[in-house]
């Protein structure tokens, strides 16, 4: 029904995904749904970092599985995460066709971060969702925060059909999915930002206006942004415009004071909007920023 290397992108999202979780449950995170339970819903599979209280001995004796009961409680929290997928995100895939490479490329990070973070939460009994902006090659880029294994197989599989490309447009993208956010929710936007800042900051206010607790993931790479070339060249953004004429030994100084400043202006707009901001090189360890972005949960 699918094809082989979809299904093998989500047996290695799946894997990568359950290693780190595994890790980051070994440390002190505590879900926000703590309170009283109401209702029971259903069984997951015991994994490192559990409460001990919650596993069902009937179950164990029965069938020698380490289970534990999930409770419908009153504290829910619905979490969100906002996946920027445009062309500009498509900075060192290998082709327009090929689905990218899901370790070292812009996308691949993106995809693996998203995937990861929608494990984690919805083994902590967290209804999930996901919004991915832009993006080729899937029918469904909308999922709305719900509960169970069902929910987390569609998001796994659409997080391994998905390219990059189109274009963002981030300022309607970001008030669009702000609006369809549930209050008082926890939302994490992934995206590399690149359109112009004071074009697209201020829409992160609809997710502010929704009490949604907001992380911002400021994904890059570092070649990107420090012109690590020697010979002159043209560069071009893959969402469309006038390419540029650069020679890096001259423009070097100058590009990394701008791109310095274009760091400060995003960072400072996101905190002034009400979120988190959090900046992941595309080279650096997953585990650090994950766990950034759980303990904000936690708070």
């Amino acid at each position: 029904m699918f094809d082989p290397v979809v299904l093998s992108r989500v047996r290695h999202l799946h894997l990568t995904a359950r290693i780190l979780t595994d890790s980051l449950m070994m440390g002190e995170h505590r879900s926000r749904r703590i309170g009283q339970a109401v209702e029971f819903a259903d069984y997951q599979e015991y994994m490192p970092g559990m409460d001990l209280r919650h596993l069902d001995w009937r179950v164990l004796a029965r069938t020698d599985k380490l289970v534990v009961k999930r409770f419908v409680t009153e504290t829910e929290l619905p979490c969100t995460v906002v996946l920027d997928l445009s062309g500009d995100l498509g900075t060192g895939d290998t082709g327009k066709s090929t689905l990218p490479d899901l370790k070292g490329s812009k996308t691949g990070t993106a995809i693996t971060l998203a995937a990861t973070l929608l494990y984690f939460l919805e083994r902590h009994g967290e209804p999930i969702g996901l919004e991915i902006v832009a993006g080729q090659g899937v029918r469904h880029t909308s999922y709305r925060p719900h509960s169970g294994q069902n929910q987390l197989r569609a998001l796994f599989l659409t997080l391994a059909s998905v390219r990059a490309g189109g274009v963002a447009d981030l300022s309607k993208a970001l008030i669009r999915a702000g609006q369809a956010t549930r209050r008082r929710s926890f939302v994490t936007v992934v995206s590399d930002g690149m359109e112009e800042p004071k074009s697209w900051l201020p829409a992160l206010g609809a997710f502010a206006r929704r009490g949604a607790d907001l992380t911002f993931v400021h994904l890059y790479d570092r070649a990107e942004w420090g012109l690590a070339f020697s010979e002159p060249a043209v560069l071009f953004s893959p969402e469309g415009g006038e390419g540029i004429a650069v020679d890096p030994v001259g423009a070097r100084a100058t590009f990394e004071e701008v791109a310095r400043d274009y760091v400060n202006e995003v960072k400072a707009g996101v905190v002034r909007f009400g979120g988190r901001y959090l900046q992941t090189p595309t080279d650096g360890p997953l585990e650090d920023v994950l766990r950034k972005i759980i303990a904000r949960s936690s708070e």
